[in-house]
């Protein structure tokens, strides 16, 4: 993580969060692009990043740093849909839920970094 006067909890936050809807995007795309291949299985960003995205926030919103996160990875979903006759596991009306709700996740923590480093600036230079 960075260090520093940009560095604050909040940000830090923001931008955890602006990796985490990047990443899950990959997998959506993903599946949304093999929603007609015979035997794809549902993609998914791995539980190991799961768990540290969901350790580094608990750790920030009580204060505390947090170091790296491990390397984010695409993988077969853990928990797949009902496999089709070809036997895809992609349900597109979920996918396109989920690219929807991740969209917005992003867009909104975009839009509060972007404001916090609007404060800043009119803090330091008395303009907006």
């Amino acid at each position: 993580m960075s260090s520093g006067l940009f560095a604050t909890p909040a940000v830090e936050s923001l931008r955890l969060a602006m990796d985490d809807a990047a990443i899950r995007h990959q997998a959506i795309a993903s599946n949304i692009a093999n929603v007609n291949t015979p035997g794809y299985r549902r993609m998914d960003v791995s539980s190991s990043f799961e768990q540290a995205y969901s350790d580094a926030i608990t750790r920030l919103s009580n204060g505390e740093t947090v170091s790296e996160l491990p390397e984010a990875r695409i993988e077969t979903a853990a928990v797949q849909g009902p496999a089709r006759p070809d036997g895809n596991t992609v349900q597109i009306e979920q996918e396109m839920v989920n690219m929807a709700q991740n969209s917005a996740k992003y867009e909104f923590a975009g839009q509060m970094l972007a404001q916090n480093y609007h404060g800043l600036k009119l803090a330091i230079t008395g303009q907006s």
